[in-house]
């Protein structure tokens, strides 16, 4: 059976679920250019959030990661029924409805940045009653922001490299006594687990596509 997340498109369910992102995309990139009107996608968005890689000016298409590219990762994850997964980096959390698809009991917590965006994604959880899911507006890149414990760690490529590198080491300690799974999606946060983590890369098969890759610190029984 097809999923419902191959038989519609993006857009028609961004409509159907009720996100407002263009809308709130449009009004932040109006504050960043009024802010900094000789910047560019590389500045608005550090203008606008204390030097933060927020992305103010993307389309929210290329922000967002594409539904059934969201669908294809769940179905290469293993899932407990009540599994906890923690999006590094959500914008909007529609990973939140494809995760309902497949294991409704399961927890989601987003952490994003952009204020906007968090009360957006949290309006739409609580319009369709899912409540489980929660977006938390945080900042990933400091210093003492602590991954919080999951079994599934969704990673982009966010802010700059050592950012990422910054959210790895965390996972790095945390696999000493947890085990979980990573989808990684961009080049650089692949490159560096595949050069540099070997504590992920090297353990079992890895399952790769074109725009990410899925993970475990542990072996497969």
């Amino acid at each position: 059976m097809q999923s419902p997340f191959e038989a519609t498109s993006t857009d028609q369910l961004d409509v159907q679920f009720g996100f407002l992102a263009n809308e709130i995309e449009r009004s932040l990139l109006g504050r960043a250019r009024a802010a900094n009107p000789e910047g560019d996608m590389d500045s608005w968005g550090r203008g606008l959030h204390d030097g933060s890689q927020t992305w103010i000016g993307l389309a929210p298409e290329v922000l967002q990661t594409p539904y059934d590219e969201l669908d294809r990762m769940c179905q290469n994850l293993d899932l407990s029924e009540d599994a906890h997964v923690v999006d590094l980096g959500a914008a909007y959390g529609r990973m939140a409805f494809v995760l309902h698809h497949h294991r409704p009991l399961a927890h989601f917590t987003g952490i994003e940045f952009v204020p906007e965006r968090v009360d957006e994604g949290n309006r739409v959880f609580e319009r369709h009653n899912l409540n489980r899911a929660r977006l938390i507006q945080d900042d990933l890149s400091r210093e003492d922001f602590l991954v919080p414990l999951a079994d599934v760690y969704f990673v982009y490529d966010y802010g700059n490299v050592e950012h990422i590198r910054h959210t790895l080491e965390q996972l790095k300690f945390l696999a000493g006594t947890e085990r979980f799974q990573v989808v990684a999606r961009g080049k650089g946060v692949r490159s560096l687990i595949q050069y540099s983590h070997p504590w992920l890369s090297q353990m079992g098969t890895p399952y790769h596509e074109e725009n990410f890759s899925v993970y475990r610190n542990y072996e497969q029984d």
